[in-house]
């Protein structure tokens, strides 16, 4: 009988944990499908105001809206605010339970005081709590009403959670990162799997090991050699800190070439490289929130700079041999 039992719940966690094996999530706080591949560079596009938008009739400004998938989901969780009072429970089969917590409470960055609600995914295991993600939140300046911050959520059948955050400015619908995440087998916790960014310059993490700018990073930098060797001793920037990675990143590339044409018995490869120096690097804990992205480029890029430089150094004596 303890045999059976025991066969029956390692099948439970094998079916659970498996990535692609369907589970009944409450089909009103599954949040909206349409979050499961989104593609930040089409989504800024499509959700771009015309610099006369305000002068153009009722019905183009209603066709421009309708472009932008965006509107067409934000009702849905403005309603889920309401919706959802405190705790509400989307999952619990067997020791596995799933809850969804509304939180309201005051965010403060640079000294000023944003209000915000926000969902939180919980997960527990036999009554224990075992990990936690945020899965939605709506904040605003309060001062000037000049942006509107929210994060949107699907929770797909087979467990996998994918987030949006947009920032809402008087022009445009901007993307500010995109989520994607596991239940861990082992652990039973989310596991961030993949991480894209929007900070203009708009890259993408596929953990553990690959980093990839998918675009904003022009063909001619327009800093000059001796601002890219420095951005990270000065106040950082976004585009600085993306170009000292791919200034390095070129200069190894080529160095790499140089060295193998020098001799050709030399066994190593630029996509090996990178995995290598991604794996020490992409370690950082992910932004929560749009004021928090900016630093996490700077460390992540700062890191994988700082890899390549040293790879580059190593390339330099067998150069010199």
């Amino acid at each position: 009988m303890k045999n059976l039992l025991f066969i029956k719940i390692v099948l439970f966690f094998i079916s659970f944990c498996c990535y692609g094996e369907e589970i009944n999530i409450i089909e009103n706080y599954k949040g909206k499908s349409i979050l499961n591949a989104i593609d930040i560079s089409k989504l800024a596009k499509d959700c771009e105001k015309t610099d006369n938008f305000w002068h153009i009739t009722n019905t183009e400004r209603e066709e421009i809206l309708e472009r932008c998938p965006i509107n067409q989901i934000a009702s849905y969780f403005e309603n889920l605010y309401d919706i959802i009072k405190n705790n509400v429970v989307i999952y619990d089969v067997d020791d596995v339970k799933l809850t969804i917590n509304k939180k309201i409470y005051n965010k403060t960055v640079n000294n000023k005081i944003y209000p915000v609600k926000e969902l939180n995914l919980f997960l527990f295991h036999k009554g224990k709590f075992v990990d936690k993600i945020i899965l939605a939140n709506s904040s605003y300046d309060v001062e000037g009403y000049y942006w509107l911050s929210n994060q949107y959520y699907y929770i797909s059948p087979n467990m996998d959670v994918y987030v949006l955050l947009v920032k809402d400015v008087e022009t445009s619908v901007k993307p500010i990162f995109w989520k994607h995440y596991q239940i861990d087998k082992k652990n039973l916790q989310f596991q961030l799997k993949s991480l894209s960014i929007d900070e203009g310059y708009k890259y993408q993490i596929i953990y553990p090991d690959q980093f990839k700018i998918l675009e904003g990073s022009p063909q001619t930098s327009k800093y000059q050699i001796n601002k890219l060797k420095t951005c990270y001793q000065e106040e950082y920037s976004t585009s600085c800190s993306i170009e000292s990675y791919r200034y390095y990143h070129n200069i190894l590339f080529q160095k790499l070439n140089f060295l193998k044409t020098k001799n050709p018995q030399v066994n190593e490869f630029m996509e090996i490289i990178d995995k290598e120096i991604n794996m020490v690097c992409l370690t950082s804990k992910s932004p929560n929130y749009q004021d928090e992205t900016k630093n996490f480029t700077n460390k992540i890029t700062k890191c994988l700079t700082e890899q390549l430089y040293q790879k580059i150094e190593g390339i330099d004596q067998k150069l010199a041999e």
